[in-house]
């Protein structure tokens, strides 16, 4: 996304057969487009890597996407779709772990997905969750221990043989590997662990801008005070409060509703067995958030 990761992959693998590299001119602007590798941003890539792949319907073809400053990564797989580090963190298990023999617990914050510990749990990795942001991943890595990895929803990941911090140019190794070293794309990796563990999950993100100054306040007050029994008809089961307010549903959904300690927004995460159901309930949990926003 023109930043400080551009030319990067190609100066570490050299001039390969197949490596095409886009937006590597930097640019402080970032090509008119904010440098986060979020799916909104992406929609002319995503239709890139798919013409690709129609056009090499025997080759596996994937994107890979670094953010400004190269600490985040991103992935699109062959059909142009999306792939988060909601889906990269569990491949990247599996493959240090599997193939590379490393061991270590395994950090995610609150926002990552209920996949990660199923991951954990197939292979005998403890996993820890912290609050929102790499420092708390960071604390944990230095605390001593061995460390497989530590992984964020926004796409920060890092490695415990490696430094405390994300890397998003080591990530996009290890991608590249997993997918040279089984033969599936990135897509059919992940399938392939939702067999293994039995767990199907769709997931999204929304973020919004409040109206009202007073608006946040009211929203953590009613939260911690009159926090909602049902979400989109699904009861509450309990709420955590690491970071933010973590509602676990009857369904075995999950909504996270925090502020964002660097923007003026309110995030909503959503995970849920459907992509219908997610969209549901952000749905839900808007035009709640909206009728306290219009007080």
């Amino acid at each position: 996304m023109y930043g400080a990761a551009s030319g990067g992959v190609t100066r570490i693998l050299g001039e390969l057969p197949g490596l095409v590299e886009v937006n590597t001119r930097h640019d402080p602007l970032f090509g008119g487009m904010p440098p986060e590798p979020i799916a909104k941003y992406l929609t002319d890539f995503c239709a890139r890597v798919r013409q690709e792949q129609d056009s090499n319907p025997a080759t596996i073809v994937f994107g890979l996407v670094f953010d400004g400053d190269g600490d985040r990564i991103a992935a699109i797989d062959g059909a142009g779709n999306y792939v988060s580090s909601q889906v990269l963190i569990p491949i990247l298990i599996q493959h240090l772990h599997c193939h590379h023999g490393l061991l270590g617990q395994v950090i995610k914050t609150i926002s990552g997905s209920d996949l990660i510990p199923k991951v954990g749990q197939l292979y005998g990795l403890e996993v820890k969750e912290t609050a929102i942001g790499y420092k708390y991943i960071a604390t944990e890595m230095l605390k001593g221990g061995l460390t497989l990895l530590g992984g964020e929803e926004s796409g920060g990941i890092g490695y415990g043989n490696h430094i405390p911090e994300r890397d998003a140019l080591l990530s996009a190794l290890y991608v590249l590997e997993a997918v040279v070293t089984s033969g599936q794309g990135i897509s059919q990796l992940y399938r392939s662990l939702q067999d293994k563990t039995g767990f199907y999950r769709a997931y999204d993100r929304i973020d919004l801008t409040l109206n009202l100054p007073s608006s946040r306040e009211i929203l953590i007050k009613t939260l911690q005070e009159n926090c909602p029994a049902q979400i989109a008809d699904r009861p509450v089961l309990n709420v955590q409060t690491i970071d933010g307010f973590k509602l676990r549903l009857a369904d075995e959904s999950w909504l996270l509703i925090r502020f964002s300690g660097t923007e003026p927004l309110l995030r909503l995460y959503c995970e849920a067995p459907k992509p219908e159901a997610v969209q549901a309930i952000l749905d839900w949990i808007k035009t709640w958030v909206e009728r306290i926003d219009r007080v």
